[in-house]
């Protein structure tokens, strides 16, 4: 039986779907299967698996009528022969190394039930940072389960993780009736039984897209996010404190993006929700009464900052290197 079974949904991806599965092809670590799903897609998504037909233990399956991630996950994992469950989106990439790291921390570790890694963060067709600073001290070990939700303690998104497949015997598949949170309202209950550990070095890359300029459809998709985070919420439950803490978390950050995509009466509402009173709350508030020409103004200073070289260390510096390598 292979150590993992990688689990790749896709859904109009095609453009970038061949780049994620030759950064899958080039892992150094052969002991492992994929499941590799077109969600009803009407690109070219099966061009792209004929490229890549023939490799050993790659499974590519076709559905007619989209299942979203959760469907398509939840498929595969009833499926999978990996003791591990991990995940790979359809526009995100691994470095080669990831696998191989990965099974040696489990060898290190066979304790850790739930276990991610850092990352690379690509915008704008450059890497442009990593999720966490590697010095930070972030907790592993048995945890509360509240600590999967957001990114206050544990940094991780969803390409960066893996679990021990017994965990789903309690923890159960991802709900399908969630439509953007479904991922972390599992690990909730993953980490009720099991330890958490991880990976200080960048393993992947994770792609953040532009936004669409239709506010409205910014709008459904953030407070169906919120939504998701509260339905998380009960699933966790949290103790008060941790509770407060975790609401104004959340809710400060989703001010913070309403406001940065000019939308201030909305950034008032969440920070209304907020029973925080600090410096970060009463310095939104106050942009959130600035012009929207003075706005738009502060955003266009923090896109051209944000498109500036970052600072490259050398490991990222080869990162690059290689990334540029594989779109070549």
């Amino acid at each position: 039986m292979p150590l993992f079974t990688v689990i790749i949904p896709s859904y109009n991806r095609a453009d970038l779907l061949r780049l994620t599965l030759k950064s899958l092809d080039a892992q150094t670590f052969a002991d492992y299967e994929a499941f590799i799903i077109d969600d009803g897609s009407a690109d070219a998504t099966p061009q792209i698996f004929k490229e890549f037909e023939g490799r050993p233990r790659w499974n590519f399956v076709r559905f007619d009528v989209n299942r979203r991630q959760g469907g398509c996950r939840n498929y595969a994992m009833e499926r999978a022969a990996g003791d591990y469950i991990t995940f790979l989106d359809a526009d995100d990439l691994w470095l080669p190394g990831r696998l191989t790291k990965f099974a040696a921390l489990i060898k290190r570790n066979p304790e850790a039930g739930f276990i991610f890694s850092n990352g690379y963060i690509l915008r704008d067709g450059r890497l442009a940072g990593k999720f966490f600073d590697e010095k930070r001290a972030v907790p592993r070990g048995k945890l509360p389960p509240y600590m999967a939700i957001s990114d206050k303690w544990l940094p991780y998104v969803t390409t960066n993780v893996a679990f021990k497949k017994e965990a789903l015997k309690k923890a159960g598949p991802f709900r399908t009736d969630m439509s953007h949170l479904e991922d972390m309202e599992l690990y909730v209950k993953i980490l009720r039984d099991w330890e958490a550990d991880y990976i200080a070095e960048p393993l992947s890359v994770y792609r953040i897209h532009s936004l669409t300029s239709n506010p409205a459809s910014l709008t459904l998709k953030w407070d169906d996010g919120i939504a998701d985070f509260r339905t998380t919420l009960a699933t966790a439950s949290p103790e008060p404190a941790a509770e407060r803490e975790l609401k104004n978390y959340v809710y400060l950050k989703q001010a913070e993006v309403y406001l940065k995509n000019l939308q201030p009466a909305k950034a008032r509402e969440y920070l209304f929700m907020a029973s925080s009173r600090g410096p970060a709350f009463f310095k939104l508030l106050a942009g959130t009464f600035l012009p929207r020409p003075a706005l738009a103004l502060l955003r266009s200073l923090y896109g051209l900052k944000r498109k500036a070289a970052p600072s490259q260390d050398a490991a990222m510096a080869e990162a690059e290197a290689w990334l540029n390598k594989l779109i070549s």
